[in-house]
């Protein structure tokens, strides 16, 4: 057993953990989480996409995105629609408005990471996407 060598995926998940945690408390008195943010700058930026193609967008299984989204719908910040046998999806106004005051917030954390990272950042972006795309 070769006890030397790192295991990538385990590296990435803590650090997942740790950026998770910082985007987390940036954004908490927005009253979201770096996923729900994450979810409501894709449906700005997507033309009301079916669940399926937001869960593509967002890398979502379409059952997590769906517990992601309910508080979301709940709060009115999200609503969904049938289209046929298709949900849709939409960022209402008040999801705008909360969009707008939490942008502010993830700007301040994506400072903070890329302080931290520095001129590696975009090589560790690239590397990131090279593994989305080929593994």
């Amino acid at each position: 057993m070769d006890h030397g060598q790192p295991c990538v995926c385990g590296r990435l998940r803590r650090a997942s953990r740790t950026l998770t945690r910082l985007y987390d408390q940036a954004l908490e008195p927005a009253g979201l989480t770096v996923t729900q943010f994450a979810i409501l700058r894709s449906l700005n930026r997507m033309d009301n996409p079916t669940l399926g193609e937001l869960a593509e967008e967002t890398a979502h299984e379409k059952s997590g995105l769906w517990r992601t989204l309910r508080p979301l719908i709940r709060d009115g910040l999200v609503e969904t629609s049938a289209d046929g046998r298709a949900q849709r999806v939409k960022l209402t106004d008040p999801g705008m408005m909360a969009l707008v005051r939490a942008m502010p917030m993830w700007r301040e954390a994506q400072s903070r990471v890329d302080r931290v990272l520095g001129p590696r950042g975009r090589a560790l972006i690239d590397l990131l996407s090279d593994v989305e795309a080929r593994v």
